[in-house]
């Protein structure tokens, strides 16, 4: 009976990633569209969009992407070709297989004596997965951090499986490095959850000697370079530049203009805390904390729209209490897995924490195992007092105001998901940008120049994408400025100018066509308008 529900579960996993998947979200944005692009530069050439062979760290937006997405999209852009879907199929896949490997994971952290409460816990663990708003949201669209996900579960479970059948822990070290690979954050979480399972199964460890040393030599050569990378300023410190909290900023010189203030009338109290090593620590702290808040976890969500359904938190609000009883019935009696469990979900919001936009959803991805795993405590210690009401008519009404309950919420989620976030939210996911790509290739044989606005941020990669520009041409002909570097906010390709429009003078250039915003080109009767999903104009073309 119990295979029945995990098959059921997981048919529910594969439908609820994979339905529509190229449809909605409704438009890849930049980042996705940048994978798909350099998936097929690879396919096609072996390099990257600038030119750089089989890269381990790819240059993109010069944000430096982390190269596991990408290389795992390169099969499905051969089969499915340059599509939403292609490009969204590697975090479908994995994020249902992540649904499997929670189950198995959460059935072997508890003990032998324990097995059927673990069956059960593993069971609702796999369910709440497979239909979090969190995970979906991240399952559904290309995001690195869900693919880092599944390699993290799964190190986490070959670990535990390693503690009993030794070779296992190479494995796992394995799939920790790939881990490291498939996102930034997991390069500051993985290290330390390590240190956590080191410190906790020490002993069992140490009886596996030839199998721990070859472990750790795997994870430490194969993870140099990463770690490397942060004293390369064109690499992943460029990355960390561009969202830590350790740079200069408006709250650091206010800080710091205050601690002028203080040494200048004497308080030194006022010194102790008005300096820079003290607004670092607060501002970590308080980014830290967004991440346990009621708001974000349960009715508001993350501040990115990318990160949620409209009106929606990351967790369902009947989550809350099985949350809050998972969590005491876990601490009656832990055993040393479920710690290692309860410290990766204390561990994982860190990244985030030294970061800018918090709180912030798939940097804080690691977080979701652990929140799954006390609910799923909860949903089975209220399972337990319902099975004991001995009345059938009582333990119905119980079963079917849980149901309720579970329906109204999940239904909800289901309509602001696929209905209301499309429509009220499309414009955040840079929708508009394939259509007016499409549009301009429609028109562009009866013009010499056609330019494009870059108010939308990246344009010229909708533009690499959707006409599926020859690879090994765009990697010979990008350098337009001769110096290896590129202006965000000007490109050239072919006859393809991105650059903002100033339409008193650009409305005068001979057999030009002009791509821009309502505010750039104020006209009555463009050649045509694309529109957002919720009605606003997205872009107006017109020809001179």
């Amino acid at each position: 009976m119990k295979s029945k529900y995990l098959i059921g579960i997981v048919v529910l996993a594969f439908i609820l990633r994979f339905f529509m998947l190229g449809q909605n979200p409704p438009s890849l944005n930049w980042d996705e569209t940048s994978i798909g692009y350099n998936a097929y530069s690879i396919l096609k050439t072996g390099k990257d969009e600038y030119g750089t062979s089989f890269p381990i760290e790819f240059r993109s937006f010069d944000d430096y992407k982390p190269p596991v997405y990408i290389y795992l999209d390169v099969l499905p852009v051969a089969i499915f070709g340059l599509t939403e879907f292609a490009v969204r199929f590697p975090s479908a896949l994995f994020g249902f297989l992540s649904v499997i490997v929670m189950f198995y994971l959460v059935k072997k952290l508890f003990d032998k004596e324990d097995h059927k409460l673990g069956l059960i816990v593993a069971l609702f663990s796999a369910f709440f997965l497979s239909i979090s708003p969190w995970h979906l949201q991240f399952s559904r669209a290309a995001y690195e951090g869900n693919v880092g996900l599944f390699f993290l579960l799964l190190a986490f479970y070959l670990f535990i499986k390693g503690l009993e059948s030794r070779w296992y822990l190479v494995l796992s070290s394995i799939s920790f490095v790939i881990c490291l690979y498939s996102y930034h954050s997991f390069r500051l979480v993985v290290p330390i959850f390590l240190l956590v399972l080191i410190s906790l199964f020490i002993k069992k460890l140490l009886v596996y000697k030839k199998q721990l040393i070859i472990s750790a030599l795997i994870i430490f050569i194969f993870s140099l370079p990463i770690y490397i990378g942060f004293l390369n300023p064109e690499g992943s410190k460029a990355r960390l530049s561009m969202v830590s909290i350790f740079g200069e900023s408006e709250g650091l010189q206010n800080q710091l203009a205050q601690l002028q203030n203080d040494k200048s009338t004497g308080n030194v109290i006022g010194q102790v805390f008005h300096n820079r090593r003290f607004y670092y620590l607060y501002t970590a702290e308080k980014n830290y904390l967004t991440h346990f808040d009621f708001n974000y976890l349960f009715t508001i969500g993350a501040g990115s729209l990318h990160h949620h359904a409209k009106d929606m938190g990351m967790m369902y609000l009947f989550e809350l209490p099985l949350l809050i009883w998972g969590l005491i019935s876990v601490f009656k009696n832990p055993s040393k897995k479920i710690i290692a469990m309860l410290a990766l979900l204390i561990i994982a919001p860190l990244p985030a924490a030294v970061t800018t936009g918090t709180p912030h959803g798939v940097r804080a991805i690691g977080m979701v195992p652990g929140l799954i795993f006390l609910v799923a405590n909860g949903a089975a210690s209220l399972y337990g007092i319902i099975n004991k009401i001995k009345k059938a008519n009582y333990r119905a009404i119980a079963i079917s105001f849980g149901f309720l309950i579970f329906a109204i919420n999940f239904t909800y989620y289901l309509n602001q998901y696929y209905s209301v976030t499309p429509r009220e939210v499309g414009y955040f996911w840079q929708y508009g940008n394939k259509e007016v790509i499409i549009a301009a290739h429609g028109l562009e044989d009866n013009y010499d120049r056609v330019i494009m606005t870059y108010i939308y941020d990246q344009p010229y990669i909708y533009y690499l994408f959707y006409n599926k520009i020859d690879p090994s041409w765009y990697q010979k002909n990008w350098d337009t400025n001769g110096n290896g570097q590129v202006d965000r906010f000007s490109r050239k390709i072919g006859k393809y100018e991105f650059r903002n429009i100033n339409f008193i003078s650009d409305e005068k250039l001979p057999k030009t066509l002009l791509i821009g915003t309502e505010q750039e080109i104020p006209v009555a009767a463009p050649l045509r308008e694309i529109r957002f999903p919720d009605g606003r104009i997205a872009y107006r073309i017109v020809g001179n």
